[in-house]
Protein backbone atom coordinates (compact mmCIF):
# COMPACT_ATOMS: atom_id res chain seq x y z
CA UNK A 1 0.00 0.00 0.00
CA UNK A 2 2.92 2.34 0.54
CA UNK A 3 4.20 1.70 -2.96
CA UNK A 4 0.86 2.57 -4.51
CA UNK A 5 1.11 5.95 -2.66
CA UNK A 6 4.16 7.21 -2.83
CA UNK A 7 5.57 5.82 -6.45
CA UNK A 8 3.64 6.34 -9.49
CA UNK A 9 3.51 3.52 -12.16
CA UNK A 10 5.98 3.71 -14.68
CA UNK A 11 3.56 2.82 -17.45
CA UNK A 12 1.17 6.04 -16.27
CA UNK A 13 4.70 8.32 -16.44
CA UNK A 14 5.27 6.84 -19.67
CA UNK A 15 2.03 7.31 -21.38
CA UNK A 16 1.59 10.67 -19.43
CA UNK A 17 4.64 11.82 -20.92
CA UNK A 18 3.76 11.09 -24.30
CA UNK A 19 0.55 12.64 -24.24
CA UNK A 20 2.32 16.04 -23.63
CA UNK A 21 4.76 15.54 -26.28
CA UNK A 22 1.78 14.76 -28.54
CA UNK A 23 -0.15 17.74 -27.62
CA UNK A 24 3.24 20.00 -27.69
CA UNK A 25 4.28 18.51 -30.98
CA UNK A 26 0.22 18.73 -32.40
CA UNK A 27 0.85 22.54 -31.30
CA UNK A 28 4.25 23.27 -33.28
CA UNK A 29 3.01 21.80 -36.18
CA UNK A 30 -0.66 23.68 -36.22
CA UNK A 31 1.08 26.86 -35.72
CA UNK A 32 3.81 26.53 -38.43
CA UNK A 33 0.45 25.58 -40.73
CA UNK A 34 -1.79 27.96 -39.49
CA UNK A 35 -1.37 32.36 -39.22
CA UNK A 36 -3.88 32.23 -36.85
CA UNK A 37 -2.73 29.62 -34.41
CA UNK A 38 0.85 31.16 -34.55
CA UNK A 39 -0.24 34.43 -34.01
CA UNK A 40 -3.12 33.64 -30.97
CA UNK A 41 -1.01 30.66 -29.25
CA UNK A 42 2.22 31.12 -30.71
CA UNK A 43 4.00 27.73 -30.55
CA UNK A 44 6.24 25.88 -28.01
CA UNK A 45 9.42 27.00 -29.80
CA UNK A 46 8.60 30.24 -30.28
CA UNK A 47 7.63 30.43 -26.51
CA UNK A 48 10.85 28.79 -25.27
CA UNK A 49 13.07 31.17 -27.27
CA UNK A 50 11.32 34.06 -25.62
CA UNK A 51 11.67 33.18 -22.04
CA UNK A 52 15.45 32.52 -23.14
CA UNK A 53 15.68 35.83 -24.69
CA UNK A 54 13.99 37.71 -21.67
CA UNK A 55 15.46 35.12 -18.79
CA UNK A 56 16.14 37.88 -16.76
CA UNK A 57 12.49 39.48 -16.34
CA UNK A 58 10.60 36.41 -16.82
CA UNK A 59 12.49 34.92 -13.37
CA UNK A 60 11.77 38.28 -11.88
CA UNK A 61 7.86 38.08 -12.82
CA UNK A 62 7.82 34.46 -11.46
CA UNK A 63 9.98 34.67 -8.35
CA UNK A 64 7.43 38.03 -7.35
CA UNK A 65 4.15 36.05 -8.34
CA UNK A 66 5.93 33.11 -6.09
CA UNK A 67 6.61 35.27 -2.90
CA UNK A 68 2.96 36.73 -3.23
CA UNK A 69 1.11 33.29 -3.26
CA UNK A 70 3.25 31.51 -0.99
CA UNK A 71 2.62 34.69 1.44
CA UNK A 72 -0.98 34.22 0.60
CA UNK A 73 -1.12 30.57 1.55
CA UNK A 74 1.01 30.87 4.82
CA UNK A 75 -1.38 33.72 6.08
CA UNK A 76 -4.51 31.61 4.93
CA UNK A 77 -2.98 28.41 6.78
CA UNK A 78 -2.25 30.16 10.04
CA UNK A 79 -6.32 32.57 10.11
CA UNK A 80 -8.29 28.91 9.03
CA UNK A 81 -6.18 26.85 11.85
CA UNK A 82 -6.97 29.87 14.31
CA UNK A 83 -10.65 29.72 13.69
CA UNK A 84 -9.95 26.11 14.64
CA UNK A 85 -9.01 26.51 17.21
CA UNK A 86 -11.78 29.09 18.07
CA UNK A 87 -14.10 26.77 17.15
CA UNK A 88 -12.09 23.85 19.66
CA UNK A 89 -12.95 26.40 22.68
CA UNK A 90 -15.99 28.57 21.77
CA UNK A 91 -17.87 25.78 19.66
CA UNK A 92 -20.91 28.23 19.84
CA UNK A 93 -18.94 31.00 18.45
CA UNK A 94 -17.52 28.59 15.50
CA UNK A 95 -21.14 27.53 15.10
CA UNK A 96 -22.40 31.34 14.37
CA UNK A 97 -19.08 32.20 12.26
CA UNK A 98 -18.78 29.55 10.01
CA UNK A 99 -22.12 29.80 8.21
CA UNK A 100 -21.60 33.69 7.87
CA UNK A 101 -18.26 32.47 6.35
CA UNK A 102 -19.68 30.13 3.71
CA UNK A 103 -22.09 32.74 2.84
CA UNK A 104 -19.49 35.45 1.91
CA UNK A 105 -18.14 32.74 -0.53
CA UNK A 106 -21.33 33.69 -2.76
CA UNK A 107 -18.95 37.28 -3.49
CA UNK A 108 -17.02 36.23 -6.51
CA UNK A 109 -13.46 36.71 -4.75
CA UNK A 110 -12.47 38.09 -8.60
CA UNK A 111 -14.90 40.73 -8.72
CA UNK A 112 -13.16 42.55 -5.62
CA UNK A 113 -10.14 42.49 -7.20
CA UNK A 114 -10.18 46.11 -8.54
CA UNK A 115 -11.84 46.99 -5.10
CA UNK A 116 -8.53 45.49 -3.02
CA UNK A 117 -5.88 46.93 -5.50
CA UNK A 118 -7.39 50.51 -4.43
CA UNK A 119 -7.38 50.04 -0.67
CA UNK A 120 -3.84 48.71 -0.67
CA UNK A 121 -2.41 50.33 -3.69
CA UNK A 122 -0.19 48.25 -6.52
CA UNK A 123 2.62 47.00 -4.33
CA UNK A 124 2.54 43.48 -3.08
CA UNK A 125 0.44 43.36 0.31
CA UNK A 126 -3.08 43.84 -1.93
CA UNK A 127 -1.72 40.62 -4.19
CA UNK A 128 -0.90 38.73 -1.32
CA UNK A 129 -4.32 39.61 0.77
CA UNK A 130 -6.59 38.28 -2.42
CA UNK A 131 -3.96 35.28 -2.39
CA UNK A 132 -5.18 34.38 1.47
CA UNK A 133 -8.52 35.32 0.50
CA UNK A 134 -8.58 32.43 -1.94
CA UNK A 135 -7.08 29.94 -0.19
CA UNK A 136 -8.52 30.20 3.06
CA UNK A 137 -12.02 29.09 2.51
CA UNK A 138 -10.96 24.94 1.16
CA UNK A 139 -8.34 25.11 4.44
CA UNK A 140 -11.33 26.00 6.21
CA UNK A 141 -13.45 24.11 5.31
CA UNK A 142 -11.71 20.88 5.62
CA UNK A 143 -10.08 21.91 9.31
CA UNK A 144 -13.68 22.28 10.54
CA UNK A 145 -14.59 19.04 8.63
CA UNK A 146 -11.49 17.10 10.62
CA UNK A 147 -12.52 18.95 13.84
CA UNK A 148 -16.05 17.22 13.37
CA UNK A 149 -15.21 13.94 12.41
CA UNK A 150 -12.74 13.51 15.65
CA UNK A 151 -14.03 10.37 17.54
CA UNK A 152 -16.45 11.32 20.32
CA UNK A 153 -15.23 8.11 22.61
CA UNK A 154 -11.83 9.78 22.52
CA UNK A 155 -12.70 12.92 23.15
CA UNK A 156 -14.68 11.34 26.06
CA UNK A 157 -11.34 9.51 27.77
CA UNK A 158 -9.37 12.74 27.61
CA UNK A 159 -12.63 14.07 29.47
CA UNK A 160 -12.63 11.55 32.16
CA UNK A 161 -8.92 11.73 32.77
CA UNK A 162 -9.26 15.51 33.19
CA UNK A 163 -6.64 16.20 30.37
CA UNK A 164 -6.29 19.86 29.79
CA UNK A 165 -7.51 21.40 26.49
CA UNK A 166 -4.08 22.24 24.94
CA UNK A 167 -3.31 18.34 25.38
CA UNK A 168 -6.58 17.32 23.86
CA UNK A 169 -5.52 19.49 20.97
CA UNK A 170 -2.57 18.10 20.64
CA UNK A 171 -3.10 14.24 20.97
CA UNK A 172 -6.46 13.83 19.66
CA UNK A 173 -7.39 16.84 17.50
CA UNK A 174 -4.65 17.35 15.54
CA UNK A 175 -4.00 13.45 14.34
CA UNK A 176 -7.40 13.41 13.56
CA UNK A 177 -7.18 16.75 11.58
CA UNK A 178 -4.11 16.48 9.44
CA UNK A 179 -5.49 14.45 7.10
CA UNK A 180 -8.44 16.85 6.17
CA UNK A 181 -5.70 19.61 6.51
CA UNK A 182 -3.37 18.78 4.38
CA UNK A 183 -6.55 17.73 1.82
CA UNK A 184 -7.46 21.31 1.97
CA UNK A 185 -4.14 22.65 1.61
CA UNK A 186 -3.72 20.82 -1.53
CA UNK A 187 -6.93 22.16 -2.81
CA UNK A 188 -5.37 26.14 -1.77
CA UNK A 189 -2.45 26.01 -2.75
CA UNK A 190 -2.80 26.20 -6.36
CA UNK A 191 -5.50 28.38 -5.67
CA UNK A 192 -3.15 31.00 -3.79
CA UNK A 193 -1.22 31.24 -7.33
CA UNK A 194 -4.73 31.88 -8.90
CA UNK A 195 -5.47 34.86 -6.50
CA UNK A 196 -2.31 36.69 -6.92
CA UNK A 197 -2.22 36.46 -11.14
CA UNK A 198 -5.72 38.00 -10.68
CA UNK A 199 -4.80 40.67 -8.45
CA UNK A 200 -1.89 41.65 -10.72
CA UNK A 201 -4.58 41.56 -13.14
CA UNK A 202 -5.51 44.90 -11.68
CA UNK A 203 -2.57 47.00 -11.14
CA UNK A 204 0.85 45.25 -10.29
CA UNK A 205 4.68 46.54 -11.10
CA UNK A 206 5.85 42.84 -11.68
CA UNK A 207 4.35 39.94 -11.94
CA UNK A 208 2.91 36.90 -13.76
CA UNK A 209 -0.53 38.37 -14.18
CA UNK A 210 0.71 41.85 -15.48
CA UNK A 211 2.79 39.96 -18.32
CA UNK A 212 -0.23 38.59 -19.23
CA UNK A 213 -2.43 41.18 -19.24
CA UNK A 214 0.24 42.95 -20.88
CA UNK A 215 -0.18 40.40 -23.60
CA UNK A 216 -3.48 40.49 -24.30
CA UNK A 217 -3.66 44.38 -24.67
CA UNK A 218 -0.30 44.00 -27.00
CA UNK A 219 -0.93 41.10 -29.03
CA UNK A 220 2.16 39.27 -27.74
CA UNK A 221 1.04 35.76 -28.32
CA UNK A 222 5.07 34.62 -27.00
CA UNK A 223 4.87 36.52 -23.48
CA UNK A 224 0.64 35.28 -23.32
CA UNK A 225 1.90 31.58 -23.10
CA UNK A 226 5.11 31.81 -21.04
CA UNK A 227 2.80 33.52 -18.60
CA UNK A 228 0.49 30.96 -18.57
CA UNK A 229 3.00 28.47 -18.23
CA UNK A 230 4.77 29.71 -15.62
CA UNK A 231 1.60 30.04 -13.63
CA UNK A 232 1.10 26.50 -14.26
CA UNK A 233 4.71 25.86 -12.98
CA UNK A 234 4.14 27.59 -10.10
CA UNK A 235 1.08 26.20 -8.96
CA UNK A 236 2.70 22.62 -9.76
CA UNK A 237 5.95 23.48 -7.40
CA UNK A 238 3.36 24.74 -4.43
CA UNK A 239 1.65 21.86 -4.75
CA UNK A 240 4.31 19.52 -4.97
CA UNK A 241 5.91 21.12 -1.62
CA UNK A 242 2.37 20.60 0.23
CA UNK A 243 3.08 17.05 -0.49
CA UNK A 244 6.28 16.69 0.92
CA UNK A 245 5.20 18.50 3.90
CA UNK A 246 2.89 16.32 4.55
CA UNK A 247 4.67 13.08 3.84
CA UNK A 248 6.73 14.45 6.48
CA UNK A 249 4.20 15.09 8.79
CA UNK A 250 1.15 12.83 7.97
CA UNK A 251 3.14 9.48 7.89
CA UNK A 252 0.52 7.83 10.20
CA UNK A 253 -2.22 7.88 7.58
CA UNK A 254 -0.14 8.66 4.27
CA UNK A 255 1.28 5.26 5.01
CA UNK A 256 -2.61 3.39 4.59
Amino acid sequence: MIRERTVQDPVTLIAGGVIVTAILLAWELSADASVTVRLLLSSPLRTLAYVVHHFTESGQAFAYTGLESLLGLVAATIFALLFGVVCIYYPRIGGISFPLLVASQVIPLVCLAPMIILVFGPGPSGKVFLSALIAFFPILTNVISGIRSVASASQEMMRIMAAPKAQVIRHVVIPHCAEHFFAGLRIAAPLSVIGAIVAEFNGADIGIGKDIFIAAKRLEPELMMSGIAAGAILSGLIYGAVLLLEKQLGPWYWER
